[in-house]
């Protein structure tokens, strides 16, 4: 009867429910690894970035501790060596090299060599809490001990570590805590991360995020080894906050680094993705349940047709060859009809035991179906075939009803052929159709608005033979061209080797933590990562399969491996990673050259040009030297403008140099105007016994450093670079000490009109006066000053001693006598000098014209619009500005008569012998002529004779100084020459 009836059995409709029931709880076992594998990636990913970040860190402490231990070793080595050779004058030379380590350490507030009771035995206040907490100091692996954190003078916080010396006294430096600071400082670790470091007994020495808030206060550690790490999730007892923490203790000094990052920020995404995927599981299976719950009432509809059917085959059995349920047969004079019981019911009409007329019936008949029924009812009895047709009847209440009704011609008794036939009602059938229909257009819809992209490819031919919306749009290809390929053909043609070998190794695969590489229509690589499962599709073995787009993730992991050993800025590798790649150089003991790269004046562009002028020129800088690096192995950025240029066949060095001087040769294009590239470069091969490439590298910056220093642009490194560098340290330490000490003083020579003599200012000269009363010459101190970024204070104190002295000169009368300073190069550039004079003068009431600033040419020339502007704000302000040595430089005439000038001084090189030399003389009037032609005074330097005092009034020039005119002396026995010169 299924077959006659055409509907569907009871095994079907549990055939689809069950599909539906293994399909959703796929898609959920599919979703719930899908969550569980992304948290894990999530987790796993800020475990990685902690432990990596707490390493990283570590390591950076160790080196600063490293280098803080050798130091110290090198400060014990030479104080045993002191008290064993020259006890009496052991503290003072200690002194000196305390001096010179504390240089080189500025992160070191002071340095003392105790006694084992906390006597001092240097300069440095005693320490008597030293035997007690020197007593109870973690141990670590390394000598050093970590005292407790104290205050500074400044308020900030020092960290005492202490060395002993072989016949027990104690070496102890004081750490200034903002430098471990500062080494976490923009360590990249999200919004709720956390950097700390914290000594063995749990105080916190540092901490990201604060302003020392957090420093000194206890906190409990783990119990991690020396040596070790330890990660794992904690509640801060600093913020509350949920991290991802490790605890690093790899240092070997009794200090533990510890990074956490933010569980709720490692979480946030996948919360999200959470959501999605329950929201998405609640609407599947409320789906689910509303169709089963309808295939359900039509199987009870259908299993009631399906006995009435029964019993009617039975009564239909038992009636022979006639039946009243359901039966209509046409009477002979084709007008009428007899009709069952149950056939009048189906049409609407009451039971007759009579015939009917047949048009009742026909008017029964939906109006679309009518004409339809009657033409194929007329053609069946004409040409004496089958009948059979389907329709719609519209009963009285206005219900439809739909009926199948099927006919033939049968013989009676009497051998009277008549048409016979059945009439079913099949609208149950009909409206389970609907229904299923419906629901497989639901499935269908859920399968093709997944938000991933879902397809199922034949496991033997490789074809496509479904695909969802989330496919077509993410890969390109409209359906069609997706069902017309294989799966080979959004795979890289290298890769179809690997695709086969996976399907024939992997037949059950269901997630791989394998990236492929897929291709779009227009090329375009994705990396996914593929969760399939073996399915039977159309009666074929088939894969369905789920393919995850992971380029961002996989992108965000090379970019932070990156960053690991990069520069940002410049795209070069750091210093770290360069040691590292040499280290490992499968040649590296046969030898290498390393060339040091130091580029003069970068770090002034930005200041005086903006930072973007900055940044675009050390970009340039650092394209043109990685070529050089490529082209002879590698190259690497060190922030502070220098670079690293290794050639790791040390056979090529020269050619190397060649091409780092043609990197050099051409200026640099920026929307500011045209810059030279002025290097120094440092050159050490490389490497001697013991020694790594981390010390090669040393000695290229320390050949750096004398190169800039001697004005070369080469210089190869020596052993007796080291020890120079060590003195002019210690003299380095000493110009410190100095500056705080106040040993540093003011001379004057006054500087007079050739008119009449008066004494129009008193130049200012500094003097360095020694313990025993002798000077030291400024040529000897102001270049290393300059180097050791000492010029800048000591420039502001030579800049309040002169406006100190002026308020002297005043007081004694001569407020009208000027006085004229030398100022650096550095200092005139740097955007506070306006601002420092206008403070000074205000500050001691000094008059417009009280001080006067030298320039050299260099200083002038090397910015000029920078300079330009500067000088004019000075003028503006009230001070006179003069060109000193002018002259001796490569003078810019074109600048020059730009420049808002006050003095124009003539070098005493010209000067000598003026008065009997033609070259000097003609050079001499040159520039007086000059000068007045700008409008400037002109100021003669080196008078030492009376014959060049009248030649220099004879031909106009403005002032001179010199000898011959009084020599450079204290304040005092200026004003006692001017007071005596005015009698």
């Amino acid at each position: 009867m299924q077959s006659e009836s055409g509907t569907p059995s009871l095994g079907s409709v549990r055939v689809v429910r069950t599909l539906g029931l293994l399909l959703g709880l796929t898609m959920m076992i599919g979703l719930s690894l899908l969550l569980i594998e992304d948290l894990e990636s999530r987790m796993d990913g800020a475990r990685r970035q902690s432990l990596a970040t707490a390493t990283s860190a570590d390591r950076l402490l160790m080196y600063e501790l490293r280098n803080l231990e050798r130091a110290m070793a090198g400060v014990v080595a030479d104080a045993e060596e002191f008290f064993r050779a020259a006890p009496a004058q052991a503290p003072d030379l200690l002194a000196g090299t305390i001096s010179g380590v504390l240089l080189r350490q500025p992160e070191l507030d002071s340095m003392v060599l105790y006694d084992a009771q906390g006597r001092a035995l240097t300069d440095g206040p005693p320490d008597p809490s030293l035997p007690e907490w020197v007593a109870t100091a973690p141990r670590g692996a390394r000598p050093l001990l970590l005292g407790p954190l104290r205050r500074g003078r400044d308020n900030d916080w020092l960290l005492p570590i202490a060395l002993r010396t072989r016949t027990g006294e104690w070496l102890v430096a004081r750490l200034r805590t903002s430098e471990i600071q500062r080494m976490i400082t923009g360590l990249g670790i999200g919004r709720d991360g956390s950097i700390s470091m914290q000594d063995a007994r749990g105080t916190v020495l540092a901490r990201s995020g604060t302003t020392q808030a957090h420093v000194g206060r206890r906190v409990p550690l783990p119990a991690v080894r020396v040596g070790s790490t330890m990660t794992f999730e904690l509640l801060s007892e600093l913020d509350r906050v949920a991290r991802m923490a490790t605890f690093s203790a790899v240092s070997g000094y009794p200090v533990v680094v510890a990074a956490g990052i933010g569980l709720r920020e490692a979480r946030a995404q996948w919360l999200e993705h959470l959501a999605w995927a329950a929201a998405f599981t609640l609407l599947y299976w409320l789906g689910l349940l509303f169709l089963v719950r309808r295939l359900a009432a039509a199987e009870d509809a259908r299993e009631a047709m399906l006995d009435e059917l029964h019993a009617s085959a039975d009564w239909l059995r038992q009636a022979q060859d006639a039946s009243r349920t359901g039966v209509w047969r046409l009477e002979p004079d084709e007008g009428n009809v007899r009709v069952s019981a149950q056939a009048a019911e189906l049409f609407g009409f009451e039971p007759s035991d009579g015939p009917l007329s047949i048009e009742p019936f026909f008017a029964r008949m939906h109006e679309e179906d009518r004409d339809r029924v009657r033409a194929e009812f007329v053609e069946a009895s004409e040409q004496r075939v089958p009948f059979r047709s389907e329709f719609r009847v519209v009963l009285p209440d206005g219900r439809i009803r739909w009926i199948k009704d099927r006919g033939a011609l049968v013989a009676d008794a009497r051998g009277v052929e008549r048409m016979t036939g059945t009439i079913v009602d099949i609208t149950d059938r009909r409206e389970a159709t609907d229904r299923i229909e419906q629901a497989e257009s639901q499935f269908r819809e859920l399968f093709e608005r997944n938000p991933l992209p879902f397809w199922v490819f034949d496991t033997q031919t490789l074809r496509f033979l479904a695909v969802n919306e989330a496919a077509i749009r993410n890969y390109g290809y409209s359906r069609e061209e997706f069902l017309a390929m294989s799966i080979l053909d959004i795979r890289p043609r290298d890769e179809s080797d690997a695709v086969r070998t996976s399907l024939r190794d992997l037949p059950d695969l269901g997630n791989s933590d394998r990236v492929w590489i897929h291709q779009t229509r227009e090329g375009r690589h994705l990396e996914v990562r593929v969760h399939s499962s073996s399915i039977t599709f159309a009666g074929r073995p088939a894969r369905l399969v789920l393919a995850e787009d992971v380029s961002e993730r996989v992108s965000y992991e090379r970019e932070l491996a990156w960053r690991a050993t990069h520069d940002t800025t410049t795209g070069m590798l750091n210093v770290e990673a360069l040691v590292q790649h040499i280290d490992a150089l499968p040649g590296a003991n046969a030898g290498y050259s390393i060339a040091y790269v130091q580029l003069r004046d970068l770090e002034l562009v930005a200041p005086t040009l903006g930072r973007r002028t900055g940044e675009a020129l050390l970009r340039a800088a650092a394209e043109r030297f990685d070529e050089v690096g490529q082209a002879y192995g590698y190259s690497a950025y060190l922030p502070g403008e220098s670079f690293v240029i290794v050639a790791v066949d040390p056979r090529r060095r020269d050619e190397m140099l060649a091409s780092l001087m043609r990197a050099t040769a051409t200026p640099v294009q920026t929307e500011s105007g045209s810059h030279p590239l002025e290097a120094c470069v440092g050159l050490a091969d490389g490497p001697r016994a013991g020694e790594s490439a981390e010390q090669v590298i040393g000695n290229a910056a320390l050949a750096a450093l004398q190169a800039r220093r001697e004005g070369v642009a080469i210089m190869q490194f020596d052993a007796a670079m080291a020890s120079k560098a060590s003195e002019r340290l210690a003299m380095a330490g000493r110009l410190r000490q100095a500056l705080e000490r106040r040993e540093f003083e003011l001379f004057f020579q006054p500087i007079r009109k050739l008119a009449d003599g008066r004494v129009l200012s008193l130049e200012a000269l500094l003097r360095w006066r020694q313990p025993d009363g002798t000077l030291v010459p400024p040529p000897q101190f102001i270049p290393l000053c300059e180097e050791s970024g000492l010029i800048v204070p000591l420039g502001d104190w030579v800049l309040e001693e002169a406006a100190s002295s002026h308020t002297r000169l005043a007081a004694h009368g001569y407020g009208d006598v000027a006085i004229a300073v030398n100022v650096s190069a550095v200092q005139f550039l740097s955007e506070s000098l306006p601002q420092s004079l206008r403070a000074l003068c205000k500050a001691h009431g000094l008059p417009r014209g009280a001080l006067q600033v030298e320039l050299t040419e260099s200083a002038v020339l090397r910015w000029p619009e920078a300079a330009r502007e500067t000088m004019q704000e000075l003028r503006d302000g009230g001070v006179c500005i003069s060109i000193d040595d002018f002259g001796t430089g490569f003078s810019s005439m074109a600048y020059l008569k730009n420049l808002p000038l006050d003095f124009l001084k003539i070098d005493r090189a010209f000067v000598t012998d003026v008065h009997r030399d033609r070259r000097n003389a003609a050079i001499c009037n040159a520039l007086i002529a000059l000068g007045h032609g700008l409008g400037l005074q002109v100021i003669a330097e080196g008078v030492e004779c009376e014959a060049q005092r009248d030649w220099l009034r004879a031909h106009g020039c403005d002032q001179a100084q010199g000898y011959y005119f009084g020599k450079p002396a204290p304040l005092t026995e200026a004003l006692a020459s001017i007071t005596r010169w005015a009698a």
